[in-house]
């Protein structure tokens, strides 16, 4: 369920509880001259004004907020904790995940959306939101050093991260995603995404950069939601590896696969099959490794299918 509102209005108030400011610079002056001529018979069909719809005023670190914009725009951008990203059209709205980044500090900070009319005239529209503490657990991992010496050498783990991030952080001006998202396996649960780790007994530091499932070998992993296969070979830590771009710079990625059952290009939906779990790459036991991205932040992924982010 959406948390709220605010209204975009001409003026210095905006709606929803009377915090939110709305400013509006007019490009052309009004006056007497910015009223069309009519022929008759002619109307004017009137702008619907624009509204943000927020799904939560409360995120927790790792998390993310979907901001909606309805109502008649050209366009716009969302400014929150010094980022910026772009609206994307939807069905029927313009919209962005917002994500909090792992270290971002808890607080209450504002979200700033600047909109664009038809007409050209420009708005802002702001909220505030509160960004709540995740309580990080840690995992101690044992690897042999064979497995130290070929996947955890640091330009290893630098390449691969650059190839990720050279994919989450495009963006693609399309929504391919549609309705709720789903877990990609059935299995169990075993290291949640933002664990600190220690490994083979190292002071535990970093954090995990996904959520893992452990289920037997050969077990269907299924997309979480519909989009564009970008990304599906071998990788080094991640190893059999799909990663589905779902539109509006949000990503998700399906990792130690055993099997890869689609190819890059594919469109595929929400629960199609995309995989078999396996035991490829940096692993010490067949599970799926599932991460969610947006704008090139890593997020939770569990939090796009148990509620907390409001959707």
């Amino acid at each position: 369920m959406l948390a709220g509102a605010v209204l975009f209005v001409s003026g210095a108030c905006g709606g929803g509880g009377g915090s939110s400011e709305v400013t509006v610079r007019l490009v052309t002056p009004a006056g007497p001259t910015a009223t069309p001529t009519l022929l008759p018979g002619e109307t004017v069909t009137a702008l619907e004004p624009p509204e943000l719809v927020l799904s939560t005023f409360e995120v927790y670190q790792a998390g993310t907020v979907l901001v909606s914009v309805t109502g008649d725009i050209r366009g716009g951008q969302v400014t929150f904790l010094g980022r910026k990203f772009p609206l994307t059209p939807g069905s029927q709205s313009q919209y962005s995940f917002v994500p909090v980044d792992t270290e971002d500090p808890p607080g209450e900070y504002v979200m700033k959306v600047d909109v664009t009319l038809p007409t050209g005239t420009k708005g802002t529209l702001q909220e505030t939101i509160t960004v709540l503490a995740t309580e990080w657990t840690t995992e101690y991992l044992e690897f042999t050093p064979e497995q130290v010496t070929e996947y955890l050498d640091p330009a290893v783990i630098a390449e691969e991260e650059a190839t990720l991030k050279s994919l989450y952080t495009r963006v693609t001006p399309e929504k391919l995603w549609d309705g709720f998202w789903q877990l990609p396996v059935a299995g169990v649960l075993t290291s949640r995404y933002g664990e600190q780790r220690s490994i083979n007994g190292s002071e535990p530091s970093g954090h995990h950069g996904g959520t893992d499932f452990g289920a037997l070998e050969g077990t269907p992993v299924t997309a979480t939601n519909s989009g564009k296969v970008v990304l599906a070979r071998q990788m080094k830590v991640h190893g059999n590896m799909v990663v589905v771009d779902h539109g509006g710079g949000l990503y998700s990625s399906y990792g130690h696969l055993s099997a890869i059952e689609v190819a890059e290009g594919d469109a595929v939906e929400a629960g199609q099959q995309i995989g078999l779990v396996g035991n490829t790459g940096l692993s010490t036991g067949a599970h799926l490794h599932w991460e969610m991205a947006s704008n090139g932040i890593l997020l939770d992924a569990v939090r796009f299918t148990d509620g907390t982010n409001g959707f």
